[in-house]
């Protein structure tokens, strides 16, 4: 019996071993695969980390983006905003310049026709152009210190003949001598080239710095022209029984020329004080001899140099001056004669116009100032080539020429301006605009 119950109970013993065992291994088995799912897991894991570190890193950069951006997009703002208003103030530019741009255009269509007539030797048709819209050009140039004529109009020469004015220029896009009119000093209209042909010796093309009088009943016009013989610049002269021409020079040969000075240009006739016609004009210079101003009795009838020698009336000596005189005008007033000049480089501001006073018609001459009597200016620059005369009311007047000061130099254009004229202390003054 007691063997019986012993062999049971080692029966019972080993089967519970056996399931112990098998338990066991179970257990081994679950945590081997805990094991490798915890692997797995802690791979996962540190992916997980990685991958949030990046999108971490990547919206800290996003973030500093977002900023710049925001700056940038608040500095656009801000430079639209100043866009709009200067638009804006464009705007209100243009709306109140709309009547300036319509005559602008009227301007520049005028200009273009004129040119097209010129282009193909229609002269009539080029004035005709031109004076269909000097109104619209002229009203374009308000504000620029005084000038009257809006065309490239050199070294003017201004007279009075009744109650008309006549301007007489260098020759420009065609012709050879400018002729304008007005009956007021302000409005101007073109009549067109007051010297259609030139003395058969004259070399056409090169007709500069015309000076008219009106002598015996004639007027008489001198102007420099090149001789085609020698190439020096020369003087001639050319008559009309009207200040509107046409002038005709049926002079064989040049009335002066100073061909051992360079050549002569630049004249302009006067009277003295008892009637007697005389001629001022300047000398070129050459090599080691400066420029200078001459002064000449005319002969009677005013178209030839009477038979004593010029005078030399000024040179250059003053430093302003830039070794140049030019361009004289001699006016008696009051008793006095004044001898208006131009002086330094025409082609730029430089450019000047002063004042010598002298004993006589042909000196001696002398420099009252030590500057320019009228120089570059607010709305004007290098003023030169003066011409006075004097209105209907007796008002005294200097005509010169000047470039606008954006546009100085050829082969910009130089306008025509007037200007009052008065003395303190028998020096002339020049009158600033109204």
């Amino acid at each position: 019996m007691s063997a019986i119950v012993g062999t049971g109970v080692l029966g019972f013993g080993i089967i519970a071993d056996l399931h112990v065992r098998s338990e066991l291994r179970q257990a081994r088995s679950t945590l081997q695969i805990t094991r490798v799912h915890l692997a797995l897991t802690v791979g996962k894991l540190s992916s997980v980390e990685s991958t949030l570190g990046k999108t971490t890193s990547q919206r800290d950069t996003l973030q500093v983006e977002l900023t710049t951006t925001s700056q940038e997009l608040a500095m656009e703002k801000a430079s639209l905003s100043t866009t709009q208003a200067s638009l804006s103030d464009a705007n209100k530019s243009l709306a109140s310049q709309g009547v300036d741009i319509a005559k602008l255009n009227t301007c520049l269509g005028g200009v273009e026709r004129a040119l097209n007539q010129i282009a193909v030797g229609n002269n009539s048709g080029a004035v005709a152009s031109i004076s269909g819209v000097s109104s619209s050009c002229q009203s374009l140039q308000a504000g620029t210190g005084g000038a009257v004529y809006p065309f490239d109009f050199p070294d003017p020469d201004v007279i009075r003949v009744g109650s008309v004015y006549y301007g007489y220029a260098t020759n420009s896009a065609a012709g050879n001598v400018q002729l304008i009119q007005s009956s007021d000093l302000i409005h101007w209209t073109v009549d067109g080239d007051a010297l259609s042909h030139l003395a058969s010796w004259a070399h056409s093309g090169y007709t500069w710095a015309p000076g008219v009088f009106e002598f015996n009943g004639t007027f008489v016009l001198y102007y420099a022209v090149v001789d085609g013989t020698t190439g020096k610049e020369c003087i001639s002269v050319a008559i009309a029984a009207d200040p509107q021409g046409p002038f005709v020079d049926n002079s064989t040969a040049p009335l002066e020329c100073q061909l051992d000075l360079g050549g002569s240009i630049d004249p302009s006739p006067f009277l003295d004080a008892s009637g007697t016609p005389y001629l001022v004009w300047k000398s070129q210079g050459t090599t080691g001899q400066p420029s200078a101003i001459w002064s000449a009795q005319l002969t009677a009838d005013g178209t030839g140099l009477a038979g004593s020698a010029a005078q030399m009336l000024v040179r250059p000596s003053q430093s302003w001056e830039g070794g140049v005189v030019e361009g004289p005008s001699m006016l008696l007033w009051s008793g006095r004669y004044y001898l208006f000049y131009s002086a330094n480089n025409w082609d730029s501001a430089n450019y000047a116009i002063g004042v010598a006073t002298c004993q006589g018609p042909i000196g001696p001459c002398s420099k009252p100032l030590t500057h320019a009597l009228l120089g570059s200016q607010e709305g004007m620059a290098g003023p030169g080539g003066p011409s006075l005369f004097a209105d209907q009311d007796g008002q005294l007047w200097i005509a010169f020429h000047a470039y606008l000061p954006t546009a100085v130099g050829y082969p910009n254009s130089r306008l025509l301006f007037l200007r009052r004229l008065a003395f303190a202390d028998s020096v002339p003054v020049v009158q600033p605009t109204n």
